[in-house]
């Protein structure tokens, strides 16, 4: 006999209910920053018990770094799926569809970005954390790249690894502050028209000019 189901509605899984509060968090994180928010504020946008997040995730600091951790994780598989990103295809190929890769992500998910960068300058334990866990892993990927591409062509620009810092840095930048921009600059209110002016000016000859 089929097992009965009680009424009302379905109760949500541990693992729907931990994405609700990474959601949660990483709005208010991203919009607020991390002093400026409390745990009570993420358990009433993620409709939870203050009390669950601790159990969860040991804190608002575990939560936090649970975040990154997990943007890292995202963004390190969409840069494996990056068309072109195979032994084949040349090392410039394989650069330019990596960098574009990167910047459909953060295009995607904006509050990243907004997030991290106000964690990167602030002189903290969490900024020494991001840079170690987040930071140096996406500039030693994309400086292993831009190298192989210099090699290829036999004609390496100068300031390679700052170019490579720079590319990273202005497009999360860039990103983040959209809203800021599009008040110097006009267009910048269309997602396309934005994604295009992000590709022509940080990606094509940005880095390998």
């Amino acid at each position: 006999m089929a097992e009965r189901r009680g009424r009302g509605r379905p109760k949500d899984t541990d693992t729907d209910t931990s994405a609700a509060i990474s959601r949660a968090a990483l709005q208010r994180f991203a919009a607020q920053g991390f002093e400026a928010t409390s745990l009570r504020e993420i358990a009433g946008d993620a409709g939870v018990d203050v009390a669950l997040i601790s159990y969860r995730f040991g804190g608002k600091l575990g939560l936090w770094k649970d975040i990154v951790s997990q943007a890292g994780a995202d963004l390190r598989e969409a840069l494996e799926r990056a068309p072109g990103d195979s032994e084949e295809a040349s090392a410039q190929h394989r650069l330019d569809h990596s960098a574009r890769a990167f910047l459909a992500y953060l295009l995607d998910r904006p509050e990243v970005p907004r997030l991290l960068l106000r964690d990167i300058a602030i002189d903290s334990d969490r900024s020494q954390w991001l840079l170690e866990t987040l930071s140096l892993p996406l500039h030693r990927h994309f400086i292993d790249l831009a190298q192989a591409a210099a090699k290829e062509r036999g004609d390496a620009p100068a300031h390679l690894e700052f170019r490579t810092a720079n590319f990273i840095y202005s497009a999360a930048s860039t990103v983040a502050r959209r809203e800021r921009l599009g008040k110097l600059v006009g267009g910048m209110e269309d997602d396309a028209q934005f994604a295009a002016a992000l590709e022509e000016v940080l990606v094509e000859g940005a880095m390998m000019p």
